[in-house]
């Protein structure tokens, strides 16, 4: 992206902004990725190795399990180019796709709503995994505040203090609305209302973190880092960045 100098202190819109930016800022990514929690092939603390091309919409991982790959959005409601029309009895091509709308720095003000069912990037384990590659969940719904930039392994990150809120109503408009209420971003009270409604038993008896530290790297937008602030129980991870918009060499 081209455009405005990035601000050298970022405010909480920018902050969101960046969140919402992510597909847009690279093209392939190499990293390291590590969570808090086992999760499959990916025990706690284990580093796993990861190669993302969003080009052709794919990501090799390997872990202590072995080499995998995962191909083309999570979702099964991936739009089809051309469809058939019965009654005119031709190909009818869907309208093209809205724009997302820029910030004059670059950073997305407003991206097309429901694009990331067409053109999330692929999943792995679960939709933590995509979410912390595009973190638009945490541009609406969550409190940001104490923004700063800085620099988390070398690299230049925005970190900031992200309390997610709950909504209002039956639905819970407004609040904290994760990609996947079961593996957030950011676990917490407002993630687990959201899923399972007030009565969830989790909600008590424990120590869930209601308030988190999240690091987004600037270049790519993608979280590479979230860390509770309070409580014991909650969702922590890390990815360390290694090549960004280079040529890829993923394991066979």
């Amino acid at each position: 992206m081209s455009g405005d100098a990035l601000p050298e202190t970022p405010a909480a819109d920018d902050f969101r902004a960046l969140a919402r930016s992510s597909p847009w800022r690279s093209s392939t990514v190499h990293f390291t990725h590590r969570r808090q929690r086992d999760s499959g092939s990916a025990p706690s603390g284990a580093p796993v190795g990861a190669w993302l091309d969003r080009g052709p919409g794919r990501v090799v991982v390997r872990s202590s399990a072995g080499v995998e790959v995962a191909e083309g959005p999570p979702y099964d409601a991936a739009a089809k180019l051309v469809t058939w029309d019965d009654d005119a009895g031709c190909a009818v091509r869907p309208p093209p796709e809205p724009e997302v709308l820029l910030r004059p720095d670059g950073l997305v003000a407003r991206r097309p709503e429901g694009w990331h069912y067409d053109h999330g990037d692929p999943l792995w384990q679960d939709y933590q995994w995509t979410a912390m590659l595009d973190p638009a969940e945490l541009s609406r719904g969550v409190d940001v505040s104490d923004v700063l930039a800085t620099v988390l392994r070398g690299r230049p990150t925005w970190s900031a203090t992200c309390r997610p809120l709950l909504g209002n109503g039956e639905g819970w408009e407004d609040g904290y609305t994760p990609r996947c209420g079961c593996c957030p971003l950011l676990d917490s009270p407002a993630s687990r209302i959201h899923e399972y409604g007030p009565e969830d038993p989790t909600l008590t008896g424990g120590d869930l973190a209601t308030v988190y530290r999240v690091h987004l790297d600037v270049q790519t937008g993608i979280v590479v880092d979230t860390t509770p602030l309070d409580g014991t129980d909650g969702s922590s991870l890390s990815n360390e960045l290694h090549a960004v918009d280079v040529p890829l060499d993923p394991p066979l």
